[in-house]
């Protein structure tokens, strides 16, 4: 019975139970026999499908209320109480423009330089992944095998123009699979779509030079409890049709080393590191960091972060006291393909950040312009190159450098301004889950020939409104990379 009822309830069937009641019995002759009891009925139930999606999912416009709602557009009704998203689920290309993929290759480069190796985990849609859950209409919509030859493909140009080491998740899709890769309603994959990229990972990173020199361990994985997922996909659909699904059940796995070691005894940080989403974050309950101890048989340092998106736990763990005294030899780099930056400008953005961190910004340089002061509404002038001299500070040469007293501040606004003319609005942000630490690091503006040949005039900083408490900021300009070499390249 209770396999029944679990089967009803992962499938998003609402379900209902009456005890029928039995026909009086009927009059006995008195044979002087005592009379035979009737067996008792047991109740039976009655299932019907929940919550098919209304006409008004269907309707792009009813996504258009907000950010939120418009990733999940449009809504419909898989086999087995699945909900794909049209425009995320079922994507049969990847794109990622030649920019994006040389943007990475620089922070590539310039972990290489501390011995750090990128292993890009690029995961598949749900659609690529678990496209049997999918009506036969829908199948028949879907190209199948163009989506996974094009996967494979961007896989395989990340290797090739991005300097990454990437796993072949590709060889996980199979219609035949026998498990559910993502959740029925939600975007997140489950703890055996972790397991199964956690196999392809390890077997990747195994046959990889150097990686036999890492200390090894035996680890063990275990039931730890049940996790209850609501679904983001069904709460769009609530939201949209009314109706209430049921909750999607699944076990919880913990994995530990066998014979009771322990990361906090040990005296030195793990040679590999994981970053990433809440699909990685330990707080999840999908073991993606345990599968990979487990199939790795080495210690990983789980920071991936809930909310942290493609970038958060990176620049969050680069920028860390654990990074700069001990770069590991892998980060292992978990990221969804819709999160990916699909544009040269967003991927510009993140490395133009990553790339300074990795030799920690301006610590333990000789900065060639600094200035602290307390911010005031208006404009604030926080760098000048001027004084009696003009340097000569091209700015392919340079990063910036901006700590805030309160560590709570996210939200960076400055403006560079060049002896050319030209000026750039500089914008950095963190998500609200990411702790930044009130810092922010940057190249200086290098994607187009004229910014990266100008020569700095200063930097500025406007404040819309006057601070509710005192607020200073440390502004610092120094020289790019962490070595006379890398310092060379930059030039």
């Amino acid at each position: 019975m209770r396999r029944i009822v679990h089967a009803l309830l992962t499938a998003g069937l609402v379900w209902s139970a009456s005890l029928l009641a039995g026909s009086p019995p009927a009059p006995t002759q008195n044979t002087g026999l005592a009379p035979v009891a009737k067996a008792a009925q047991g109740p039976s139930f009655d299932a019907k499908p929940c919550c098919t999606l209304c006409p008004h999912a269907s309707d792009p416009q009813s996504y258009d209320g907000s950010k939120f709602l418009s990733d999940f557009k449009v809504l419909i009704d898989g086999r087995n109480g699945w909900l794909f998203r049209t425009g995320l689920d079922l994507v049969t290309q990847f794109n990622v423009d030649n920019d994006t993929l040389a943007q990475l290759h620089r922070l590539s480069d310039a972990l290489r330089q501390r011995g750090t190796q990128i292993v890009m985990v690029y995961q598949p849609p749900r659609g690529l992944m678990d496209s049997d859950e999918l009506t036969p209409v829908q199948r028949r919509g879907y190209n199948l095998q163009s989506a996974r030859s094009s996967y494979a493909g961007v896989l395989q140009r990340m290797r090739n123009e991005g300097g990454l080491i990437v796993p072949p998740l590709d060889q996980m899709v199979n219609e035949n699979k026998g498990y559910d890769y993502y959740f029925r309603r939600d975007h997140h994959w489950t703890a055996a779509g972790a397991q199964h990229t956690a196999e392809v990972v390890a077997a990747t990173m195994k046959k990889l030079p150097g990686f036999s020199a890492i200390p090894h361990k035996q680890f063990s994985t275990r039931t730890n409890g049940v996790i209850g997922k609501p679904g983001t996909l069904q709460k769009v659909a609530t939201q949209l049709c009314g109706g209430v699904y049921s909750m999607q059940y699944e076990p919880i796995y913990t994995t530990d080393p066998v014979g009771g070691d322990s990361l906090l005894g040990d005296t030195k940080q793990p040679d590999v590191v994981l970053v990433g989403t809440s699909n990685s974050d330990t707080l999840g309950g999908y073991n993606f960091s345990g599968y990979l101890e487990e199939n790795l048989g080495v210690d990983v340092l789980d920071v991936a972060i809930t909310g942290g998106s493609f970038e958060g736990s990176l620049l969050h763990y680069l920028a860390s006291k654990e990074f700069q005294a001990h770069p590991p030899k892998y980060i292992i780099w978990e990221t969804p393909y819709q999160d990916f930056p699909d544009s040269e400008q967003s991927a510009y953005k993140v490395v133009r950040q990553a790339i300074p961190l990795v030799n920690n910004g301006c610590k333990g340089k000789t900065p060639v312009m600094s200035k602290t002061m307390e911010l005031h509404q208006g404009n604030n002038e926080l760098l000048f190159n001027g004084g009696g001299s003009i340097r000569p500070l091209v700015g392919r040469n340079y990063q910036l450098e901006f700590q805030f007293s309160d560590p709570a501040v996210k939200d960076l606004a400055a403006e560079v301004w060049y002896f050319s003319g030209l000026k750039e609005s500089l914008k950095l942000h963190f998500k609200q889950y990411v702790d930044n630490g009130g810092r922010f690091d940057a190249e200086l503006r290098t994607d187009r020939p004229d910014y990266a040949a100008g020569t700095v005039m200063g930097i500025t900083m406007v404040v819309d409104q006057a601070p509710a408490k005192p607020l200073s900021v440390t502004a610092q300009m120094c020289e790019r990379g962490g070595s006379s070499e890398l310092t060379a390249q930059a030039r």
